[in-house]
């Protein structure tokens, strides 16, 4: 999803077919449903590109190449939200939906519940939105970064 100016005017204008405008409400929508199905949001900015938030992507563990190389070869391709995922033991049944739905290998099960491993995870909520018995939360850690303010950017 292309965010702004020039960057989603030149995608209306080179790839009209491929491509079109969402008002606010249908780019919410569509991210709620992104997150339903366990894809990972991502903003890019890119040096070159006015040094800015110009997109979002939204990345499923089995084809996204930036995942793959972070859990793979360990290489910091993303950075964290500035959030860790948490787990309220007395509500976790250790089902494993997040241990499965985590695109960073950032979930175990042990002792009866989820545990988290704090170097893996990135807080990217993908586990929280799997949970069926809303166990998880993601907490700010100051240690992972600062978070991104999509208002500020706007």
């Amino acid at each position: 999803m292309f965010i702004g100016e020039p960057y989603a005017e030149f995608m209306l204008e080179h790839h009209p077919s491929e491509s079109r405008e969402l008002t606010r409400a249908e780019a919410l929508r569509l991210l709620d449903e992104e997150h339903a199905r366990g894809h990972m949001h991502s903003a890019l900015f890119k040096d070159a590109l006015m040094d800015r938030f110009y997109a979002i992507c939204n990345c499923c563990k089995c084809c996204c190449g930036g995942i793959e190389t972070m859990v793979r070869f360990h290489s910091p391709l993303m950075a964290s939200s500035g959030y860790v995922a948490e787990t309220n033991a007395g509500v976790c049944v250790a089902c494993g939906r997040c241990v499965t739905a985590c695109p960073f290998q950032a979930r175990s099960l042990g002792n009866d519940r989820s545990t988290r491993d704090w170097d893996r995870c990135m807080g990217c909520g993908v586990c929280i939105g799997q949970c069926p018995n809303q166990a998880l939360s993601l907490v700010r850690d100051e240690r992972k970064g600062v978070p991104l303010d999509v208002d500020v950017l706007s």
